[in-house]
């Protein structure tokens, strides 16, 4: 449960790493937007792996989902 729950903070830090290399790349590369391109592909791949996972470990009881509010 840990693992999962550490697998899950490093994605978000992948995710966070990838989006600012894609803001310093469109920024740095005016003429070329190759390399923000790719850098904004990473960053939605991992982010709907990380969407899937966490429904996988919901289902399989990896995480405990809380209601808001409640």
């Amino acid at each position: 449960m840990l693992l999962f729950k550490l697998i899950v903070v490093l994605l978000l830090l992948f995710i966070i790493v990838s989006l600012f290399t894609a803001l310093y790349r469109l920024n740095k590369d005016k003429s070329n937007s190759t390399g923000t391109v790719k850098a904004l592909t990473v960053r939605i791949g991992l982010s709907v792996f990380l969407f899937l996972l966490l429904l996988i470990g919901a289902k399989f009881g990896l995480i405990q989902p809380h209601s808001v509010g409640g």
